[in-house]
């Protein structure tokens, strides 16, 4: 169930609204000198909250970014109002603590396997949950602090100048606290060094930091590893006979294999990965006007990663271009850097970025030609393998084109069954009279 923390106090968010303020008419009550009422206001909708302002005028914050227009929340969002923090907590992200003994946890260990959260040594980067700026993770790993200097600089007095770093190791990444205030993640402080799991929040000072990784290889699957477009493409038409398939090879071998390649629709557009490993390249093809983005299969674009929701986000093509929007996600959708609430045009080629995947989108050339010739070509092709004689192309020309003496020789045909006939009428005239 989702709730609200406020100073160690846990307000369960109940379907429906739920209003957060100063004044009596508040569900949840946050002591503060500002406006009395309603500073804003949280829509429950089975395990998805979405936050908005209420009409009171209170500053209204999250994740330290001024809250606008409606937003999803996700568990661990930080909310501020009038400068008091709240906390988003969803339990079905939490988990659950269970009680075991030393001896059950030692016979359960050999039958462990790798958690679903597991990473590899690649691929790494962090999110920021303030600005959402993003931080690629080098291979030589990559240092937070105050220090200038730092890959990750937190410019507030109770950060170190180096306060923490995060190396790639052989199983995943590692990150080690070197600072006096603490680095915590996903709300528990670290003690000295904690390999870390996709989608973790860091905390350094009051920034957050959200990490992601490529997927550890022992949780890959072979369906997991398949391309988009080897996904999508349709099955392959059944075999002809052997009879058939050497007639064709006869007449027109390097042919044959073209009306395959034009089955598919060419796409509309194009999405590439941008972020650094080894899906870094992919290409998804676009290939309906109206496109669903997602985690699941069931979309026109999935893209298979940890922090995609099921159903993610919207692609439209309209009279004067293409539009995408956030359908309700949880970690959000951007484009060029920013995150958007409603729809947004996409001009050019923007950075776009659903959840911690970062691609480029390019629109395709929609004139229709490259189709039109394809179907010119297909046609072409057809028409050589019907001829079922071998030999060169001018005698089968020669033999299905009419002659000069045809057209002589269907007329003395008709001549003689009209002379015939009438012979008949004759003799039947005379045999009447007699």
């Amino acid at each position: 169930m989702p709730a609200i923390k406020l100073n160690d106090q846990q307000f369960a968010l109940r379907t429906g609204q739920t209003r957060l303020g100063t004044g009596a008419d508040a569900d949840v009550r946050i002591a503060s000198t500002g406006t009395p009422g309603v500073c804003a206001i949280v829509d429950v909708t089975g395990n998805h909250a979405v936050i908005r302002r209420a009409s009171n005028g209170t500053a209204v914050r999250v994740n330290g970014v001024p809250l606008v227009d409606p937003t999803p929340l996700m568990h661990g969002d930080k909310v501020e109002i009038d400068g008091q923090a709240l906390y988003y907590s969803d339990d079905t992200k939490s988990g659950a603590t269970q009680q075991m003994s030393a001896s059950a946890i030692a016979a359960l260990a050999p039958k462990r396997t790798p958690s679903p959260r597991a990473t590899a040594a690649t691929g790494g980067r962090l999110v920021s949950l303030v600005d959402g700026k993003e931080y690629a993770i080098p291979a030589t790993g990559i240092t937070m602090g105050r220090d200038a200097g730092a890959g990750v600089v937190v410019a507030q007095n109770e950060v170190s100048r180096k306060h923490a770093e995060i190396l790639p190791g052989p199983d995943g990444y590692v990150l080690t606290d070197f600072s006096a205030n603490g680095v915590y993640v996903n709300g528990t402080r670290v003690t000295q060094e904690q390999r870390l799991s996709r989608a973790d929040v860091i905390r350094v000072g009051t920034e957050e930091f959200r990490f992601y990784a490529d997927p550890s290889p022992a949780m890959r699957t072979p369906a997991a590893s398949m391309t988009p477009s080897a996904a999508a493409a349709p099955p392959s038409a059944p075999a002809p006979a052997p009879a058939a398939s050497a007639a064709a090879a006869s007449v027109a071998p390097a042919a044959a294999a073209k009306p395959a390649a034009s089955s598919a629709p060419a796409p509309l557009a194009i999405l590439e990965i941008t972020n650094e490993g080894p899906t870094k390249g992919q290409q998804y093809p676009v290939r309906v006007p109206l496109a669903h983005i997602g985690r699941g299969a069931h979309n026109d674009v999935p893209i298979a990663d940890d922090s995609v929701s099921d159903t993610h986000a919207k692609l439209q093509r309209r009279a004067d271009g293409w539009y995408l929007s956030d359908v309700g996600s949880t970690n959000g959708t951007y484009v060029g850097g920013q995150r958007i609430t409603g729809e947004r045009r996409l001009d050019g080629a923007p950075d776009v970025r659903v959840g911690g995947v970062k691609m480029i989108f390019r629109a395709q050339d929609a004139s229709g030609d490259a189709a039109r010739s394809t179907r010119a070509i297909a046609s072409v092709d057809r028409s050589k393998l019907r001829p079922k004689v071998a030999g060169p192309a001018t005698d089968v020309a020669a033999a299905t084109a009419p002659t000069a003496e045809a057209p002589a020789g269907g007329v003395g045909g008709w001549v003689w069954l009209v002379v015939a006939l009438a012979v008949i009428t004759v003799v039947a005239l005379l045999m009447l009279n007699r």
